[in-house]
């Protein structure tokens, strides 16, 4: 079984690399007429779903009923694998982004395709650098394309739910715009911290109902941190897809 692992995984990276290649060309072309267009939401779905088909992940979604197909959000999940990135992509409907860290903004062709998709970097150890980018977050958001936030801000390799940092939080609040709590389940046993292989397995991505952030003001982004974190934590499987 070892063997076969290694191949499977041997043929992932490979198609990874030619898929992201690929993809991140297209959505150079598509961003240079709008990075927010049908054309590039396409072209990202298509990015996730082919690694997460090869991957040999099964993807569930749950709780589309508590979203309003013309809305817009701050996608709030919890982070455990890289698998946590292309599981969002594949399963939020409508138009999103993520705000990704700018390292990722390093890598010849993608950073390109992020960048002209309208990926936006935020620049952690940079706080004026941050505030700029959350700024730019809200109008992306006004102008109807949701936004994606890990608030751990890096992944947890524990069951547990990581603190949570607080940008993501003063940006709904500042934009008065509904965060949805999300659950992403099964995506760490994929691909273990400290294992080289990748096992095909069940992912499971659960919208909650959205938090209404309208009347609040800044001095209730702690209060909103803890909800969410809450609502995260209290319907979080640890076990889900564990082998």
């Amino acid at each position: 079984m070892s063997v076969i692992r290694w191949i499977h995984t041997i043929l992932l990276y490979l198609i990874t690399f030619v898929d992201t290649l690929v993809c991140s060309v297209l959505a150079i072309f598509g961003g240079i007429f709008n990075p927010y267009s049908a054309f590039n939401d396409g072209v990202i779905r298509v990015w996730a779903r082919i690694i997460l088909w090869v991957s040999g992940a099964r993807l569930t979604v749950e709780g589309l009923e508590n979203l309003d197909k013309d809305g817009v959000y701050i996608f709030t999940a919890n982070h455990k694998s890289a698998y946590d990135i292309l599981a969002m992509v594949a399963a939020i409907p409508g138009t999103a982004r993520f705000i990704a860290k700018k390292e990722l903004f390093k890598v010849p062709v993608f950073a390109q395709g992020m960048k002209m998709s309208g990926m936006l970097p935020i620049d952690r150890a940079n706080s004026a650098e941050a505030r700029r980018t959350l700024d730019q977050a809200i109008q992306t958001i006004k102008d109807g394309c949701s936004v994606i936030i890990f608030p751990e801000g890096t992944r947890s390799k524990s069951d547990e739910i990581r603190p949570f940092k607080k940008g993501g939080f003063v940006l709904a609040v500042k934009g008065h715009i509904p965060i949805v709590p999300t659950v992403i389940e099964g995506s760490q046993h994929m691909f273990p911290h400290g294992r080289r292989t990748v096992r095909p397995g069940k992912i499971r991505v659960r919208f909650l109902p959205p938090l209404d952030t309208r009347d609040m003001t800044l001095e209730d982004r702690n209060l909103l941190i803890k909800q969410t974190r809450e609502q995260i934590a209290t319907h979080f499987d640890p076990a889900f897809n564990r082998p």
